[in-house]
This record gives structure tokens, sequence and C-alpha cells, in this order.
């Protein structure tokens, strides 16, 4: 290849989902300057697999004024020049600028900041919202001087040593060897890991673990989609940088990654995703971890593959029914309520397994289920709507719904007689506690056969009972252990509304 010009491919040795990612930041990049402003020192020529860079003088007369249009600041928030031309809102803007505080330049080292936080408000809605950021003046991908890529004559160096803030997670092995174990990069790819936090998609993650606390491990995500074709990839991005800011929190690493899909996708009127362009991704999180609190470290990893339509509509269900919800106080605090159950579905569609698979993790406790409950009309409509593998799951889920109501129903029958209020949240702790102490397949059919036999006459039970046998004797028990709790916790019948207005018979008319 002659000395004027640098060719990177999509599929070069050596690259990773991270270098084609960064790559198609610079695509990107170079799609939307003027070639006119820079044809004294050079151009460019993009392809779908390639990107090629040709100068006249050396690289770093042309790459230098390249990458100082690439990477801005506007009042103190990171401002990409791909953004320019499909802006995303204040708020959205805002939450790009600390998922990149929170991941690629987590470090103090990397960028400079005004001393004291600083307060911007910004219209959400109808409501004015108070938000406070590390007003930045200066971050590394800005900083030339210290790339150590180009040699005092302006050309490449031929191999440049990387830190975290180009490849996350990547570190020197040991600091007594640091000239032996650290990473390095050639030219092509080093371009490639600049130019990343461009291409990348981010999403806040907001976890709670089984005490009902939130998990600081997890605190944002990356997302590297796998591109086969950088053009294409350009016109899936701009669809990314449409998404509202609820769309913009996830609460595990296959929601982030399926987030992320289903955002770098158009869909039918009728909400069904189209032909998919990129069907696969990798997510990793940073967050902060007991034995390095200082900063924030690569917690989680993990590879979306071949994510078709199927699965993509089944999250599209649980996207538009466990949706997240924003809230904004009277101080003007904003914040966004993520669904716990709709980051267990996505983990479970991502691995192509039952949506519902493991269900039983978020009603280990108390606290915990008391959450996931206030969701109950989501589940409900992702049993009704969703696809089911086996119709007898579903079958399995509605026995459980009339046997609760006909139990609720009792207890609201009693207490009316007793002149009392109807204490459903004390049988909701019992069912659950009680099916939680299942830990084998005889010890799970007792269980049922109590609640079964506590909701009397069940019709649903009776019409589908050889299609639910299998449920009841067969060897996984903990996936009917997981419907069980699943119709606990998405119940939301006239036991749960409407607590003493009326009583509720055996069997509900149909």
């Amino acid at each position: 290849m002659p000395n004027n010009r640098l060719r990177i491919g999509l599929f070069d040795p050596g690259m990773t989902h991270l270098h084609r990612v960064g790559l198609a930041g610079l695509c990107m990049t170079l799609n939307r300057l003027d070639p006119v402003h820079f044809s004294e020192l050079g151009n460019w020529i993009l392809g779908a697999q390639s990107v090629e860079i040709q100068w006249k003088q050396n690289p770093r007369s042309l790459l230098e004024p390249i990458i100082n249009k690439s990477f801005g600041i506007k009042d103190g928030i990171i401002d990409f020049w791909v953004h320019r031309d499909y802006k995303m809102g204040d708020l959205e803007m805002v939450l790009l600028h600390n998922a990149i505080l929170r991941t690629y330049l987590q470090h103090g080292r990397t960028r400079k900041t005004e001393k004291k936080e600083k307060g911007i408000n910004i219209q959400f809605e109808d409501k004015t919202v108070v938000q406070k950021i590390k007003s930045l003046t200066e971050y590394n991908n800005q900083r030339i001087e210290k790339f150590g890529l180009f040699d005092k004559s302006g050309g490449f160096r031929k191999n440049v040593s990387l830190a975290g803030w180009l490849f996350p997670g990547g570190t020197v092995r040991h600091v007594a060897y640091t000239l032996n174990t650290a990473l390095y990069a050639d030219p092509k790819k080093f371009l490639c890991l600049l130019f990343s936090p461009v291409g990348s998609l981010y999403y806040l993650v907001s976890h709670r673990n089984p005490d009902g606390k939130y998990d600081k491990r997890k605190g944002a995500a990356i997302v590297l989609p796998q591109i086969k074709d950088l053009q294409a990839y350009d016109r899936c991005y701009t669809r990314y940088l449409n998404s509202p800011v609820q769309r913009l929190y996830a609460d595990s690493l296959g929601d982030a990654g399926l987030l992320a899909l289903t955002a770098l996708h158009s869909f039918a009127p009728g909400g069904m995703v189209g032909e998919l362009e990129i069907d696969s991704c990798t997510v990793m999180t940073m967050g902060t971890v007991g034995w390095s609190k200082q900063q924030k470290t690569r917690t989680g990893l993990m590879h979306l593959a071949e994510i078709d339509t199927t699965r993509l509509n089944i999250f599209n269900l649980a996207l538009r029914s466990l949706a997240s919800m924003p809230y904004v106080k009277e101080d003007g605090t904003f914040y966004i309520h993520t669904s716990i159950p709709r980051g267990l579905i996505a983990d479970n569609i991502a691995s192509n397994r039952d949506w519902f698979k493991g269900f039983y993790t978020l009603m280990c406790s108390k606290d915990l289920a008391r959450i996931v409950s206030f969701e109950r009309r989501g589940l409900n409509e992702m049993i009704e709507k969703s696809i089911w593998t086996y119709e007898s799951d579903r079958f399995f889920v509605e026995s459980i719904h009339k046997a609760i109501r006909n139990r609720y129903g009792a207890l609201a029958a009693r207490a009316k007689q007793k002149g009392e209020p109807a204490r459903f949240d004390r049988e909701f702790e019992r069912i659950r506690s009680s099916l939680m102490r299942a830990k084998n397949g005889q010890t799970l059919r007792a269980e049922l056969a109590d609640i079964f036999a506590r909701g009397g006459v069940n019709k649903s039970l009776q019409q589908h009972w050889s299609e639910l046998l299998s449920l009841f004797t067969g060897p996984d028990w903990q996936k009917a252990r997981d419907l069980a709790l699943l119709a606990l916790a998405s119940y939301s019948g006239q036991g749960v509304d409407k607590i003493g207005n009326e009583t509720l018979g055996e069997e509900e008319v149909e």
C-alpha cells in the first residue's frame, strides 16, 4: 500500500467488535464532514466494509483537524460531531454524557472537569427537571499530544500503548512488567479504538438486588452491535439517537442489548419489527466493586447472537407492557424506574430460553416481590399476548389465577361479614413463601395442591387437567414453580383492585 494512505477493513485480522464499532464511528464522522474543507490536506473513501484515508503531507496534517472536529464540548457536555445532524434531546444528551463518564472516561485522568458539579434545568414534558453534571473542559479523545500515535515528523508510530479509556476492561497485567504486559495497537486499530465512543450505544443500568437495594456493580452499559455493513449501521444508528430517555435505561445486560437491537430497527405500524440488518451484539457493564471503589470496573459481559424477529418481537411486547417509568419529584429531581421483570425476560430471550424461566429469583424476598407485584398488569399482558412454546404453560398460569381469584373472593366475603378489611397482602405473602419453600418436586406438588384446595372449584384446572398433568408430575418442577410465582405476581383481578366492593363467588362467570 502506498505511504500516503491508510485503509482499514471491517474484517481485517485482529478486528474485534469494539474495533468495528470504532471503525463505524470513524465512518459516520467522515460521512458528516465536508471533504471540500479538507481538500488541501487529503481526502477519504468510504465503503460498505472499509474506510480509506489519503493525505497529501503526512497523517497528522489530515487527522488532527478531523479529530478536533469529531470530539467537541458544548456547555460542559460531550458533543460528538455525529450527533449534530440528528440532534438528541437535552435530557438524552445529559444521559449520554453521564454514561460516557461512567464507561470510557470513568477515570479522573481521562478528562478535566470543573471543580463543582453543575446543575442545569431541562424541560421534560410539562415539568422542569434539574440535572447535575460534571462539566467538562477537556477529555482524552481531544488530547492529540498524549496519543503517542504520531512521531515528530507527523507520521505514524509502529505501535501505540493502550489504556482503559481506549479499551474498557483492558489493563496492564503486572505493574512490575509494564512493557511486557501492556496492551498495544497499530495505527489502524488505535484509530478504531479512538472513535469507538462515537459508534457505541449507551444505557444507564438500574438493577435491584434481592434485598431491594440498587446494585452498584451495574452502573452503565456499553453495547457493541456486530456490524456487517458500515453504511447500513449509519442508517440504524440514527434511529438510536431518536430514542426517548425512558428507552435509555436498562435493568440487565440482556435488557440493554435488546433495547439496542430494538432501537436500531424500524417497526411497522402494527408494532412488528422489520427485517434485521443487525441481529447480534456484545454488552459490557461498568460499575463499582468492593475492592476498587475509587473507579469503575468492567463487571459483566454478555453476547447476544442471532436474535431473530420472533424473539425481538417478544421483547418488544415486554418493552411496551413493562415500560420504564419516569418520575419527577417536587424538587425537580428526575429518575427512571426500570422494570425488574423485563430485565429477567430480556436475559431469557437473549439466551433463547422461555421468557419466564427463573422467575422465582424475583420473588425470593418479601421486599423484591412487593416491587415486582406493582407491575402485575404488565405481566398479565405478557401472559395474554406472548408467544408460548407450550400452551399448557399458559393454561397452568390461568388455573393459578382462578384459584387466587376464588381464594380472594372467599376472604373478601368473610371480611365483609366481620366488618373488617380484607388482608390480601397477607394471603399473597403466605402463597409466595410457601412456593419459595418448595425445594423439590414432591414439596412443590404439596404446595400447589394446597393452593388449588383453598381456591375451591376451578373449571380451568378441570378442563385442562390432562395437559397440565406433566407440570405436576414431570421432572421439571422448577418450571412449575416459576409459572406459579408468575401467576401470583401477575394476578390483577377484582381481589386486588376492588377489595371489599363486591363478593366474588367460587367461580367467576366468563
